[in-house]
């Protein structure tokens, strides 16, 4: 007992600190959109991305986009965008392989 009371202020502080950093990183972890709280896929937040037209990668910060399905799409061509926009369910599997990852 002797041991615990003396370490008592150490093993609070320690577990505080831990917690601490436990909810900054849930707290940063999180990316979110706040229009709607929509979920961001890690393709959509890093800084490239993939034209599922061509395969080619992308600037994310600027390319062009376009939504289907709760997904944001970047294109490297405004005509990369049109031939998705024609069928943009055949381009869906792709954008989904290995949960949005390429």
């Amino acid at each position: 007992m002797n041991w615990l009371s003396q370490n008592l202020t150490w093993l609070l502080l320690s577990g505080m600190g831990i917690g601490a950093l436990v909810a900054w990183q849930r707290l940063t972890s999180r990316r979110t959109n706040q229009d709607g709280g929509q979920r961001y896929t890690t393709q959509e937040y890093s800084s490239t991305a993939r034209d599922p037209v061509t395969g080619n990668k992308v600037e994310a910060a600027h390319a062009i986009t376009a939504n289907f399905d709760g997904h944001t799409f970047f294109f490297e061509s405004e005509a990369s965008r049109t031939v998705f926009q024609q069928d943009p369910a055949k381009y869906m599997h792709r954008h989904h392989r290995h949960h949005g990852c390429w």
